[in-house]
């Protein structure tokens, strides 16, 4: 079954990403230039214990003779982590609310001392002692991951602080009017600062270099997939340098709101990489997309009409990589052969800038169950101001005007709000309905199973509903009313088995199924 993008609603999301700093300075030392950034936090924090983070580019433990750093005038015990290039430090203790006073200094085995500048952050009053536990949604994770997969990326993980950010920043922006990015009302209890840097900040993400997207729809699952069918909100998750995230989700009536903040704890000393999307030899990749992002990519070209074909979109990842200039590109396929479409790169699209990116956008949509040859020759220019030109050709070919995306294997992959649940036996498909065992499912909505051994009969309560059904019979009575159910329950492995949507239902959850991933996804109504 394929994923139809048909069926969602308005597209109307945002993306910021932020390197929040920049290089400092350069020192010489050893015959190198090493460059450091501010070091972090700085600003409001809402944890006791933030960790301290001043990091470089081009530094290596060998090099380091002596790192000393004073907390409000007193010397604590720092590292330097090369898997951070940075040094490292998290208090033991709680700090004090307050302003705290930081000063780092590092020598070299050269001799070279550096010392970072003078900062302070603000332990504000009511900050927690550590980050609170917010709900987790790995049915997202594993959405974003599946797609990261696809470009041959390793997988994001869900980082607290981060997921912390993300729903905080939900719930203030459900609770608020007109709200986006920005955090103007300080008197909103979700209120953790203004931009996103800074409620990341908030609860503790040690690294600035933050994206965050926001969308507005019921689904989570949608939400992932109309980021990714867009042309800006797809970079955060096929970029390589983030390898943390956190997801928030609010509701309130007719109103929802997904955040996605992600983050790259290490943003130096990243290899070069080439990501394009759709990739080489993918299929099933949509004929079109909905064309309503914020920004609208295609307000550069007020000819434009419709949302035309589906992006095709290159990313140049690395430390060294300060800008990406498209020099040529043709898509070539189907009955016309050459394909006409709308060229973004960072010379007319300040959005692509610091994505490092360009984007092509064919001008009509594509034929459905045909291979499309993608060449584009790019000018990369680097930090030390050199360039380079390259040349990328792929090809992938279209599905039948959905989105298809296929998960491998046979399992079947079930989220209760958000997490990941597994059951012995297995669950599995009969006449369409994804069979589970009853006990494990109910105890899991807190509700009791009676199992009569007579009648062969169940018997489910929860507060004050009951629900009784017979092995193999098609009738349930729900509060003494008599209901169907399309596949009857049986035993299997010695364990009774019901269709999850009808006790999901009866219970008062509701239910989404996702075939192209076998995914069920359960919520509290």
């Amino acid at each position: 079954m394929a994923y139809n993008t048909t069926r969602r609603i308005v597209f109307a999301a945002v993306l910021i990403m932020v390197l929040n700093m920049t290089l400092a300075a350069a020192v010489a030392a050893t015959g190198e230039n090493l460059w450091y950034y501010p070091p972090t936090p700085q600003g409001n924090v809402g944890i006791r214990r933030p960790t301290i983070l001043w990091t470089f580019s081009g530094l290596t433990s060998d090099q380091i003779k002596e790192i000393y750093m004073t907390l409000d005038g007193k010397r604590v015990d720092a590292v330097y982590r090369d898997d951070l290039n940075s040094v490292f430090y998290t208090p033991q203790e709680n700090l004090e609310i307050g302003r705290c006073s930081v000063s780092i200094a590092v020598t070299l085995k050269s001799g070279v001392r550096i010392s970072s500048p003078s900062f302070s952050f603000n332990i504000l009053n009511g900050a927690s002692e550590e980050v609170p536990d917010t709900p987790v949604f790995e049915e997202v994770r594993d959405r974003i991951n599946y797609y990261r997969n696809i470009a041959g990326l390793d997988g994001m993980s869900i980082e607290k602080s981060l997921n912390a950010a993300a729903n905080n920043h939900a719930l203030y922006v459900i609770n608020s009017t007109n709200a986006g990015h920005f955090q103007s009302n300080k008197k909103n209890q979700y209120y953790t600062g203004e931009m996103p840097w800074d409620r990341t900040r908030y609860f503790g993400y040690m690294s600035p270099m933050v994206a965050e997207n926001i969308h507005f729809i019921q689904s989570d699952i949608g939400a992932v997939d109309d980021w990714m069918d867009s042309v800006y909100h797809r970079f955060p998750l096929i970029n390589p340098i983030y390898t943390h995230m956190g997801y928030g989700y609010a509701g309130k009536g007719t109103k929802y709101v997904n955040v996605l903040e992600a983050g790259a704890l290490k943003y130096n000393g990243v290899n070069q990489q080439i990501i394009v999307y759709p990739v080489d030899r993918q299929k099933g990749v949509p004929v079109t997309w909905s064309g309503l992002e914020e920004p609208d990519p295609l307000r550069l070209f007020p000819e434009a009409k419709g949302p035309g074909g589906y992006p095709i979109t290159l990313l140049v990842s690395g430390d060294r990589v300060e800008r990406v200039e498209l020099v040529s590109a043709s898509i070539t396929g189907g009955k016309a052969n050459s394909i006409d479409f709308y060229s973004l790169d960072a010379t007319n699209d300040t959005s692509l800038v610091e994505n490092n990116a360009i984007a092509l956008i064919p001008k009509d949509i594509l034929m459905p169950d045909t291979t499309y040859r993608v060449t584009t020759v790019v000018k990369i220019s680097y930090s030390d101001d050199t360039q380079e030109e390259i040349r990328k050709e792929w090809s992938f070919s279209t599905g039948g005007g959905e989105l298809e995306t296929y998960r491998s294997g046979t399992d079947i992959l079930i989220y209760l709000n958000g997490i990941k649940r597994t059951y012995n036996p297995d669950p599995f498909i009969k006449n369409d309905r994804v069979l589970v065992p009853i006990r494990s499912i109910c105890e899991e909505f807190g509700a009791v199973v009676n199992w009569n051994q007579e009648t062969y009969s169940v018997e489910i309560v929860k507060e004050d509903n009951i629900i009784t059904f017979d092995i193999g019979g098609k009738k349930a009575l729900v509060n003494n009313r008599s209901i169907d159910i399309d596949v009857p329950a049986e035993i299997y492995h010695d364990r009774t088995v019901v269709p999850l949507r009808f006790v999901s239902e009866v219970l008062g959850y509701s239910v989404d199924w996702d075939g192209a991933m076998r995914m069920v996804i359960i919520h509290d109504r």
